[in-house]
C-alpha cells in the first residue's frame, strides 16, 4: 500500500495529498512556494492548509507580513490519532452507560410505525439490527433448524458470538423436534440465551421475533422473506402473547 493510500485512510482527497505532501518535502514555508509546487489555485491552497491545519496534520506560524507553513512531525500525528481514538473510546463508554436510559426515553417519544420487506440473504440484515437497536434481550418463537436453513449456519454462528460479546440475551420458545443438534444453538448459559419448548401439536415455521418496539418475521428457506414491522402497540402486544406462550412450555 503507497503512502497516497494511508493518506487516503485518514480521510485526506487527492489535492489534500498532494498539498501535505509537498509540505513534507518543502518543510516550514509561505504559501506561495507550495502553490508552485502543486499547480493548484492559491485560494484553493489557502483552504487546503486550513483544512489539514483543523485535521492537525499541520501548524500555521502567523508573521508580521505574511505566515508560515510547516507540517508536524509523522510521529507527533501519530501521537495525536492515539489521543483522539483514546477521547472516542471514552465517548462511547460513556455512552454505552447512559444508553438503556435513553433507549427508554426514545421508545417512550411519539412513535410513527413502519413496516419494512426484505428478500433472500437481505433477511440477515433483520438480525444485524437486533444488535444495533441498543436491546438488552430478544425474544423469538420458531423452529431453530428452519432458520439455520433460511440465513445460514455460518452466518447464525458468527451473530451469536458477536451477540454474546455484545452481552445481548436470548429467550426462546421453540418446537423441539425441530432442533438443531448444534451445541451453539443449545440453552447453555455461556450463550446468554434460555430455552422453552411449546407445548406438543405446536407449529411455527415462521420465526417470529421480537426487540425494542420492533416485531420481526421470518419465513422457511422455501418462502424465503422476511418482514419488520415497527410499532410500539404491536410490540407490546406480541410480548404478552410470548409470556404467556412461556408459561405453558417446558
Amino acid at each position: 500500500m503507497g503512502i497516497e493510500e494511508y493518506l487516503r485512510q485518514l480521510g485526506l482527497d487527492e489535492k489534500e495529498i498532494r498539498v501535505y505532501l509537498a509540505l513534507l518535502e518543502l518543510g516550514e514555508t509561505h504559501i506561495t512556494h507550495i502553490v508552485d509546487k502543486v499547480a493548484l489555485p492559491r485560494t484553493t491552497v489557502f483552504h487546503i492548509l486550513e483544512r489539514l491545519k483543523f485535521h492537525k496534520l499541520i501548524e500555521k506560524i502567523p508573521k508580521k507580513t505574511r505566515s508560515l507553513y510547516t507540517p508536524y512531525p509523522p510521529k507527533k500525528i501519530a501521537s495525536i490519532l492515539e489521543f483522539e481514538k483514546a477521547k472516542t473510546e471514552e465517548k462511547l463508554k460513556s455512552f454505552n452507560i447512559a444508553l438503556p436510559e435513553l433507549n427508554k426515553l426514545y421508545q417512550e417519544s411519539p412513535f410513527e410505525p413502519k413496516i419494512r420487506f426484505f428478500r433472500g440473504q437481505e433477511m440477515r440484515q433483520i438480525y444485524d439490527e437486533i444488535l444495533e437497536a441498543g436491546v438488552n434481550e430478544s425474544w423469538y418463537v420458531g423452529e431453530s433448524n428452519k432458520i439455520v436453513a433460511a440465513l445460514g449456519e455460518d452466518y447464525l454462528k458468527k451473530w451469536i458470538e458477536r451477540r454474546v460479546k455484545m452481552g445481548v440475551k436470548s429467550r426462546s420458545i421453540r418446537v423441539k423436534k425441530e432442533e438443531s443438534p448444534e451445541p451453539i444453538f443449545s440453552g447453555q448459559k455461556e450463550y446468554l440465551r434460555q430455552i422453552r419448548y411449546a407445548p406438543e401439536g405446536f407449529e411455527s415455521p415462521m420465526h417470529i421475533l421480537i426487540y425494542g418496539h420492533n416485531v420481526a418475521y421470518i419465513s422457511t428457506e422455501k418462502e424465503n422473506f422476511g418482514l419488520v414491522i415497527s410499532s410500539q402497540e404491536l410490540a407490546k402486544t406480541m410480548r404478552n402473547w410470548f409470556r404467556e406462550l412461556w408459561k405453558i412450555s417446558k
